[in-house]
């Protein structure tokens, strides 16, 4: 510890304090309570998890402020200290220089222990001026209260302005107590304060996790034959709140597609049993009257029964890859290249209408924009009475295809069900064309993994225009 100094018979007094700052008496470190635990994440509940991060975050403050707490009562006290040995070793020095007569005993109170030195640097003992002359006391031990007492004896008088240095060590007493009783008293507060909010932290998280476990317990009870349940939605606005709708979000989309699904199952039966049933019933007909059949006229109704058959098929496959969101190869397609290709196949049916854009260029696959025109193509044949004209034109940053027939049209309740797997407006008509009632429903899948739409509008000509639109792609003019 430090020591103050003041020299007798000059003008100064110095001061001389060596201090070992942050450690206590009792050689604790505080804020040892703020000390963080490994964290423990593997096989822990978010309950647990939850109050061990509110626990810890608590001691780790508390453990700081008693720190900080420690260290400003250790420097005030230490600084009280030093300010009183200083003026310990000033009264010290007022005594010594006296030349009036003294007691035959001096009572000299200092906080700590009194080291006097002369001038050559030797540890001598003050001498106190009495009635029979001139004596010199040694000083004794340091008493309880913190005095010392210089009892008188004989020796070699005081020279009158001689030079003293008298030394007084700070007392450690009161800092060590101070701190002792601090960390004895915080440390079951704070101890009492982490278990507080551990508990209150465990009732909380509970209390917002019940929602939780009742959305669990219903959605583990749900499958894929009650896909129409629900997991209940807290009244809060909360996080759970919103996974509880994202949850029923997500049902929804599961249920519609399962019903879709199921749907589009039975729909492909009732198409591929009717084919099947009439073959079949045309080859019994033919085994039961083999000598009178026209068997050329048997088979060609066989063919065109299984051309229905391989046409369904072949529509389900596309629509399975379509749904299964198959990446297909890519490159710039031409729309009004495509347009002409189709319009050659079918001479007299199909005709170009107005001046066909040289730079209609889309990015996607050819064999799959092919098929959605040659759909729409098929359509309008189906239902216009003379031809169907087939445009294609640049708007901006998109293509636009247009194929209008001069028909009945389609209805406006009806242009969005349309594109509905085995949907046909006109049943009969349609399963007479060939019609499978899946030729839209592919083309609006096509138009929608492209990046475009499909949309049914009202025709000029009188009829129906499906519109097909496309972005645009830029290409380098040669």
């Amino acid at each position: 510890m430090g020591h103050i100094s003041a020299d007798v018979g000059g003008q100064d007094v110095g001061q001389d304090v060596r201090q070992d700052i942050g450690h206590t008496a009792d050689g604790e470190v505080p804020g040892d309570t703020g000390r963080r635990r490994p964290r423990l994440t593997s096989g822990l509940t978010v309950r647990a998890k939850a109050v061990l991060a509110a626990a810890g975050t608590v001691a780790f403050a508390i453990g700081l402020c008693m720190l900080a707490l420690v260290l400003a009562l250790q420097h005030n006290l230490r600084a009280s200290a030093d300010l009183d040995a200083r003026n310990a070793a000033v009264a010290i020095k007022g005594q010594l220089a006296q030349t009036r007569p003294a007691p035959q005993r001096a009572l000299i109170v200092a906080p700590g222990a009194v080291t006097i030195k002369d001038v050559s640097g030797r540890t001598v003992t003050p001498t106190m001026p009495t009635e029979t002359g001139s004596q010199q006391t040694e000083a004794t031990p340091q008493d309880a209260a913190g005095s010392t007492m210089l009892p008188a004896k004989p020796l070699e008088p005081v020279q009158a302005g001689q030079r003293y240095s008298v030394k007084v060590s700070p007392s450690t007493t009161a800092v060590d107590n101070a701190t002792g009783l601090l960390l004895r008293q915080a440390a079951p507060a704070a101890a009492g304060l982490v278990l507080f909010v551990a508990g209150l932290t465990w009732l909380l998280v509970g209390r917002a996790l019940r929602p939780v476990a009742a959305m669990r317990q219903e959605f583990t009870e749900i499958t894929e034959r009650d896909l129409h349940r629900r997991v209940p939605v807290p009244r809060a606005r909360d996080e759970i709140h919103r996974l509880a709708r994202t949850m029923n979000a997500t049902l929804d989309r599961l249920h519609r597609a399962m019903t879709r699904q199921r749907q589009f199952v039975a729909d492909a039966s009732h198409e591929l049993r009717s084919p099947i049933a009439a073959v079949r019933a045309q080859l019994e007909l033919v085994l039961a009257r083999p000598s009178r059949t026209d068997w050329p006229a048997a088979v060609h109704k066989a063919l065109r029964d299984t051309d229905r058959l391989q046409a369904v098929a072949s529509d389900l496959l596309l629509l399975a890859r379509l749904d299964a969101q198959e990446a297909p190869r890519t490159a710039a397609v031409d729309l009004g290249a495509l347009a002409e290709e189709e319009v050659r196949r079918h001479p007299g049916a199909l005709t170009l209408a107005g001046e066909q854009e040289r730079a209609a260029v889309v990015t996607g696959s050819r064999v799959q924009l092919s098929r959605l025109l040659t759909n729409l193509a098929d359509n309008a044949r189906r239902h216009t009475r003379t031809t169907v004209s087939i445009t294609v034109a640049v708007r901006g940053g998109r293509v636009e295809l247009a194929v209008d027939d001069d028909g009945s049209g389609i209805p406006e309740a009806d242009r969005e069900r349309v594109f509905e797997r085995f949907t046909r407006l006109d049943d009969a008509r349609a399963r007479q064309d060939g019609g499978t009632g899946l030729g839209l429903a592919i083309a609006n899948d096509i138009a929608h993994a492209h990046g475009g739409t499909l949309t049914v509008l009202t025709s000029p000509r009188g009829g129906a225009r499906l519109l097909l639109c496309l972005p645009r792609t830029d290409v380098a003019q040669p």
